[in-house]
């Protein structure tokens, strides 16, 4: 029998994976050289929240392998990390955007910006869902199961970079999704983020990005009170449509919380509390673990929850933000390094499952025990890291380059345009 609620794998998987990163092979992925903002301390906490979100995949894939079903696992530790890990991923990029429209003053070269999305995330998006493909290309005997032309529908579909609403099945293969476990959601919700910001940069030129990110999240908390003001949700009970209006309030609230938080360093106030400073690092670790407490503690997740969770952690996310490093453990290489290949860590996760339990034998092993199957389940964490850092070097870096050479390029011959149509306009 499996003990899927201990909860020492969780931190294994992450010493283990600092440790491999830290050996001298993973010196490819290390930055050309920091920046000297003081938000590169974000560069060191991407990989942790990846590694966190295949921590509850190793259990919900445990489950699935009893069962047949990719369903949430029961074990509340792993599942609180998870969506701790995504909720701080979301903040990152709220953060992040919101930042380049303030330092651009709403009017960020809008071409620039959606090339550069879609070589970070596509060339590897791509990679990963043509590996799935050929997976259930294989598991279904490489037969059409459904019409050719519908089978190519779906396998363009799942090909559009995480732009359209959840994919079909391919070819009828029921489990199509489950082959990456699941993690292709969080783009679609980014990429509807991203098509917002020419609206919201109005705020901004304005000088109402203040205003309008402390609204939003005022807002979200609102819609959070209405509609958890007649109970959470319940293991095993159909949510109402009111808490699926909060979990959906919850989501923009971790975008907004983000911007919020831009923009308070934005006014310097990060700068004026000196939160660059060592001590304050301690608040940013109370703050996670008030909001790790909140959420485990309850059995069913309710109104207490779900309005403290935004705040806790856009606290923890303004500490880091601000300059502040955790007592130095954002700044080591291994950190560094691990958190340049989290997007591959992130996306590759479950395929690095499928591989490593495809080995004959494997799988009889990891459940023969606990011990077995995290033994398992940290070596697949050392070879997702491992790949990791081929895929960030062979595909995400090639990929980022050729985006800033076509945004160059494009930017060259519009200034070279420029000057002539002022001529002509004289």
């Amino acid at each position: 029998m499996v003990d899927i609620h201990t909860v020492w794998p969780y931190f294994a998987i992450l010493l283990a994976c600092l440790g491999l990163a830290a050996l001298p092979a993973f010196r490819g992925a290390d930055a050309a050289g920091g920046s000297g903002r003081r938000t590169d301390t974000l560069d060191g906490l991407r990989g942790f929240l990846a590694l966190g979100v295949f921590a509850v995949h190793a259990v919900v894939h445990y489950d699935y392998l009893l069962s047949g079903v990719w369903k949430p696992s029961s074990a509340r530790f792993y599942n609180v990390a998870a969506v701790i890990s995504v909720a701080l991923f979301f903040m990152l990029t709220g953060f992040l955007f919101w930042n380049k429209l303030l330092k651009a003053g709403g009017r960020p070269d809008w071409k620039a910006l959606y090339i550069g999305r879609v070589f970070r995330l596509g060339p590897m998006y791509v990679a990963v869902v043509a590996t799935m493909i050929a997976i259930v290309a294989y598991r279904t005997g490489f037969q059409w199961r459904q019409p050719p032309l519908q089978v190519i529908g779906q396998a363009l579909a799942w090909l559009a970079l995480g732009i359209l609403p959840p994919p079909p099945a391919i070819n009828g293969y029921a489990d199509t999704g489950t082959i990456l476990a699941g993690v292709t959601w969080t783009l679609l919700f980014e990429w509807l983020f991203y098509f917002s910001l020419p609206l919201w940069a109005l705020f901004v030129r304005r000088g109402r990005h203040l205003a309008f990110s402390a609204g939003v999240v005022a807002a979200c908390l609102l819609v959070i009170l209405a509609g958890t003001w007649n109970g959470g949700f319940v293991p095993g009970v159909k949510p109402r449509p009111a808490l699926l209006l909060a979990v959906l309030a919850e989501l923009i609230a971790t975008l907004a919380t983000g911007m919020l938080v831009a923009s308070l360093l934005h006014e310097r106030i990060g700068e004026r509390l000196r939160l660059h400073e060592a001590r304050w690092g301690a608040l940013a670790l109370l703050a996670i673990a008030l909001a790790f407490a909140a959420m485990l503690g309850a059995r069913d997740v309710g109104m207490l929850q779900l309005l403290a969770f935004c705040p806790l952690l856009g606290t923890f996310l303004f500490v880091l933000c601000s300059g502040n490093d955790l007592f130095g453990a954002l700044s080591w290489p291994a950190s560094r390094r691990l958190s340049a290949m989290s997007y591959s860590i992130y996306l590759a996760q479950g395929l690095a499952l499928v591989a490593v339990f495809a080995i004959p034998g494997v799988k009889a092993y990891a459940l023969s025990g606990t011990l077995p199957f995290w033994i398992v389940n940290i070596g697949c964490a050392l070879a997702l890291c491992a790949a990791s850092l081929l895929t960030y070097r062979y595909i995400e870096e090639p990929g980022i380059r050729a985006g800033k050479r076509l945004t160059e390029r494009l930017r060259a011959r519009r200034d070279a345009v420029a000057p002539l149509a002022v001529a002509a306009d004289s």
